[in-house]
């Protein structure tokens, strides 16, 4: 059995592109009965969500929420996969602050009731998580199942990181970032001189949603500011109509702007 998924696994070292990389990764862990998968890869020890790299079909909402309410901090996996190489699993008794236990209710409410943590320590210091979960009460038969499959997610993770070191650069290469239709949605409107608060209302979403799109396109385009991210889209061709208007100038405001947001 472990033969068949080794063969089956080495495919992630072989995918034509970043897209199909994840594609690939996400039928694998559902195919073991995890609905949701999020792969973290990050140049050391991960001090903020906006400089890691973050792929998977983890809800956008849930990661706005988790990097809004700091829950890196206290993350209880993300303290175990530092100084651990083994699987964790997601039981209750991890959770054991106050903190922990609203950070465990809150993601339950986006389909994370439980599941396992498989830390990756790479060659050149790299450290990376990829976490696999189930839209499921936690049971003890629930976590047998998954304790019964740990050996082939586990060298499954080894391929799946080995496959990503090909699309992860620390200096982040942004010849042809991959952006989602929300990210591209944000741009655009940012490209415009829209505010946070403007974008959110065209949107119709929350600022703070805004906000976390943001921070990855600065994270994508390698910028420092959103102005910025504005100017390396331009240049990119993934802004069209803007290169001969852009000021990187934001639009006057009519009275109502929310000066820290566009710090973001």
């Amino acid at each position: 059995m472990l033969m068949k998924s080794t063969k089956r696994f080495t495919a992630l070292l072989t995918c034509r592109n970043e897209r199909a990389w994840l594609n690939s990764v996400i039928r694998m862990a559902q195919d073991y009965g995890f609905e949701q998968v999020l792969i973290a890869l990050s140049d050391g020890q991960p001090t903020a969500v906006g400089n890691v790299f973050l792929r998977g079909n983890f809800s956008s909402q849930w990661l706005e929420t988790y990097d809004r309410k700091k829950f890196l901090n206290i993350d209880p996996a993300v303290a175990y996969c530092a100084t651990h190489s083994t699987p964790l699993l997601w039981r209750e008794k991890i959770f054991s602050g106050k903190k922990q236990k609203e950070m465990s209710r809150e993601a339950a409410n986006f389909g994370l009731h439980t599941g396992m943590s498989l830390p990756f320590h790479g060659a050149n210091g790299e450290m990376g998580i990829l976490c696999l979960a189930k839209n499921v009460p936690p049971s003890q038969q629930v976590y047998r199942d998954m304790l019964r499959v740990t050996p082939e997610l586990s060298l499954m993770r080894d391929y799946a990181f080995q496959g990503a070191l090909r699309f992860f650069n620390r200096k982040i290469n942004i010849s042809n970032p991959i952006l989602t239709q929300r990210e591209l949605e944000c741009l655009k409107w940012c490209a415009t001189g829209k505010a946070s608060w403007e974008i959110a209302q065209i949107l119709a979403c929350t600022e703070a949603t805004v906000n976390y799109h943001i921070l990855n396109l600065r994270r994508k385009l390698n910028a420092d500011s959103r102005r910025q991210a504005v100017i390396n889209a331009i240049h990119l061709g993934l802004v069209n109509g803007i290169s001969s208007t852009y000021t990187g100038k934001p639009a006057k405001e009519n009275g109502k702007k929310n000066k820290e947001s566009e710090l973001v």
